[in-house]
């Protein structure tokens, strides 16, 4: 496997993780439980990102 299968590899798990971030956003009541899904959530998605460019632009 090379690095660009792997950074894929963690780009499928990321956005995995996405999708269960807003799964659970959506049943959450607590509006501090709401607010550090959220959190969670947009960090994962800068970290998808990051990768996407990294595949995009290798350096």
């Amino acid at each position: 496997m090379n690095k660009f299968d792997k950074l894929n590899e963690i780009i499928e798990v990321e956005m995995k993780n996405q999708m269960l971030y807003n799964k659970y956003l959506m049943e959450i009541t607590n509006p501090e439980a709401r607010q550090l899904f959220t959190q969670f959530r947009d960090e994962h998605m800068q970290d998808i990102t990051q990768l996407q460019q990294l595949l995009t632009n290798p350096k």
